[in-house]
């Protein structure tokens, strides 16, 4: 749709001018010269060229740089000079001067007078669009308004030579001529986007405007009014549309030669710019690495690479200081060097950075790490901190030294060194530091993403220990005639440290193992399967408590820590008889309740993995309970009995025993889940800080 319409307006423009050329060619064989026509024939000039105008605007790229539209404006021109020279060269019949009117004094004129009048045309009709775009780059206040202004007075100029005859000269067109050159020198002077242009557009940008101010000028004597065979021809075509392409030139005349000048002023300053553009565009990259590359090595590689490249330095490295220690070398502490990496090498040996640091260490890294502010070394060789440093290795003679601080903690130091003395100044160092904070940043988020590696990684440990465990606990309680028996574990941690279990050794004897691993996390879990092989193991080889007991201490004392130790009650119960053994390896006593009375069974004993297997062997004791009708006995963790908010006592023996006595008629569940809603309530609803193992046994017979 969008070509069918530029066709469509090319094609328009076309036949608009094509009827203007009959028009002429009528007017050349025929004698009329009749107003309305001569009027006609103009407006249809001018609504050719709008009609151009607007196809040409449909179809412009505006995102070109000013230097590029010089370079299309050039190529322009030499195509719309050569057309011109053509004419020279032709040397068409020429013109007759009669009344100020024009003449053709041949078929010839009015062709060639119709075909430069259209090329011309065109030509300033995009120069226009060129200039506009050149004026709108960097444009500020008022630079739209000036440029419209302009165009408006060239349009009226244009407009009032139809007023005229095409050889006269009028004093309305000569005010309006002065006023439209002042538009044209004030516009002139809107040349700040040179500024903005890199060495080599400025360099371009020269030769473009130098060739163009000339070919210009050349328009300029050519165009002159009725002077050339040209300016007689576009005269003869059309007045308003000559005083267009005249004034136009004119404009682009004073535009490209002040152009030509001012760049050739600003051309200096062209090496500063580019750096800065160099500068501006390094640290975008760098900021654009920091949140899309998380490879620290990466990183630090194109912090050492942009230092060299903006800096124009010949070598960077980059120090990192250990994490743990980042902090206390900002107190004036002496920094050791273990804790202090080479991280990124650029142009330079680690056999070379471990030479120099060894000479200037003492002196300029402490110093940096106790102010953590930039140091420049000017001259390495005059520098009392830096004439340690052997001549073999000194291949340079300037020195910047940056640290990278985060949160007031340098943690890390970037070096840059050049060959010439003096080779850094304050610009220097305050885009060193910018790297130095992206890098700063760039490293932080790298130790972020390590941390949070290795925290997913405990994260899957956990859950995998937790499932562990979860499968440790018995899938079931034993259903049994004349006990009623419950049990619940709850890991105040995601991997507790609490364990119970139940067997059945024979068919008359219950086994109930209730424990606590000290420590948390993965290593009680591994803790816990070990006791539970010992468990389902020797339990049915063992059956009295103690001896268990005394042969889980041999089994377990050659592989547990010796930091840590598994408390532990067992208890053996006869399901025919009630008779209840009991032994105790340093765990919490089992309360027993009874109808008449209620107490702890506080058998003696040292917790698993304490100690030798003599030693254990001679403190363990063994007691027996007869359980009667109604009795209820209840295993637990100090879970239950440390349970304590801020503030506030321990929950305790006595209260467990009072929660116990009050509902010992109740089931198992019931007095599992009172003493739960005791704790909890202890606890005013805070979650508990250790786990919460509860088992409960009740004499039904």
């Amino acid at each position: 749709m969008k070509k069918f319409k530029k066709a469509l307006l090319l094609g328009t423009t076309g036949f608009i001018l094509f009827i203007v050329f009959v028009v002429d060619i009528i007017r050349q064989s025929v004698d009329i010269e009749i107003g309305w026509i001569i009027l006609l024939r103009e407006i249809l000039i001018l609504a050719a060229f709008a009609t151009l105008f607007i196809m040409l605007e449909s179809t412009w790229k505006r995102e070109q740089t000013p230097s590029k539209k010089l370079g299309f404006a050039l190529v322009l021109s030499l195509v719309a000079a050569t057309a011109t020279a053509m004419m020279f060269i032709i040397s068409p019949s020429g013109f007759e001067v009669k009344n100020e009117y024009l003449l053709p004094l041949g078929f010839d004129s009015v062709f060639w007078a119709n075909l430069a009048s259209i090329v011309l045309g065109v030509t300033m009709v995009l120069l226009v669009m060129i200039l506009r775009d050149i004026l709108f780059s960097k444009r500020r206040k008022g630079t739209k308004r000036n440029f419209i202004i302009l165009i408006i007075l060239i349009i009226v100029s244009s407009v009032t030579a139809l007023f005229y005859r095409p050889m006269e000269y009028g004093t309305i067109s000569t005010i309006l001529t002065f006023i439209t050159l002042a538009a044209m020198l004030w516009n002139s002077f809107r040349v700040s986007w040179i500024v903005y242009l890199t060495k080599r557009e400025k360099i371009l940008s020269i030769v473009y405007g130098f060739f163009l101010f000339l070919i210009f000028i050349g328009f300029d004597i050519v165009l002159a009014r009725g002077q050339t065979v040209v300016g007689q021809s576009i005269l003869f075509y059309s007045p308003p549309l000559q005083t267009f392409i005249k004034d136009v030139a004119l404009f682009a005349t004073i535009y490209f030669g002040m152009t030509f000048i001012s760049t050739l002023f600003h051309l200096p300053t062209a090496e500063a710019f580019d750096r800065k553009i160099s500068e501006v565009a390094s640290l975008h990259n760098l900021s654009k690495l920091v949140t899309q590359v998380f490879d620290f090595n990466e990183l630090v590689e194109t912090v050492t690479a942009m230092t060299l490249q903006v800096c124009e330095a010949k070598s960077a490295w980059l120090e990192i200081i250990a994490l743990h220690n980042s902090k206390k070398y900002m107190n004036n502490s002496a920094i050791h060097e273990n804790d202090v990496a080479i991280a990124g090498l650029k142009n330079i040996s680690q056999e070379e950075t471990e030479i120099i640091m060894e000479a200037i260490r003492p002196s300029i890294r402490q110093s940096v790490l106790d102010h953590g502010k930039p140091i420049i070394i000017d001259s390495i060789g005059d520098d009392k901190r830096t004439q340690g440093i052997k001549m073999s290795v000194n291949k340079f003679s300037s020195m910047a030294i940056v640290p990278l601080v985060s949160h007031e903690n340098v943690i890390g130091i970037l070096y840059a060194t050049k060959d010439v003395e003096y080779g850094f100044d304050k610009d220097d160092i305050d885009v060193i530091s910018a790297f130095a904070d992206q890098a700063t940043v760039a490293i932080e988020n790298s130790r972020l993403i390590e941390k949070s590696l290795e925290r997913e990684r405990l994260m899957r440990e956990m859950m995998l220990a937790q499932e562990m465990q979860r499968k440790l606990l018995p899938q079931r309680i034993p259903e049994l005639e004349n006990i009623d028996l419950e049990a619940l574990s709850t890991p105040a941690f995601e991997v507790g440290g609490d364990y119970y279990d139940f067997l059945m050794i024979d068919n008359e004897h219950l086994g109930i193992l209730v424990g606590d691993v000290s420590g948390k996390g993965v290593s009680a879990a591994f803790y816990m399967a070990e006791m539970k092989g010992i468990f389902q193991s020797l339990s049915k080889i063992y059956t009295e408590p103690r001896k268990f007991l005394i042969e889980a201490q041999r089994a377990l004392i050659e592989t547990i820590d010796s930091r840590s130790f598994i408390s532990v009650v067992y208890a053996v119960v006869n399901v025919k008889t009630g008779l209840m053994k009991v032994a105790r390896a340093g765990h919490c006593p089992i309360l027993h309740v009874s109808k008449s009375n209620a107490g702890y069974i506080k058998s003696i004993g040292l917790g698993l993995g304490m100690g030798s297997v003599e030693i254990f062997e001679r403190t363990i004791t063994q007691i027996e309970i007869q359980l009667e009708s109604g009795d209820v006995a209840v295993f637990y963790t100090d879970g239950v009995t440390e349970a304590r908010p801020d503030g506030v006592p321990e929950f305790g023996y006595e209260r467990l025993q009072e929660v116990v006595v009050g509902v010992m008629q109740k089931s198992s569940m019931h007095i599992r889940d009172a003493l739960i809603t005791a704790v909890d309530s202890h606890m005013m609803h805070e979650p508990p800080e250790d786990d919460l193992t509860i088992v409960v046994l009740k004499w039904k017979k």
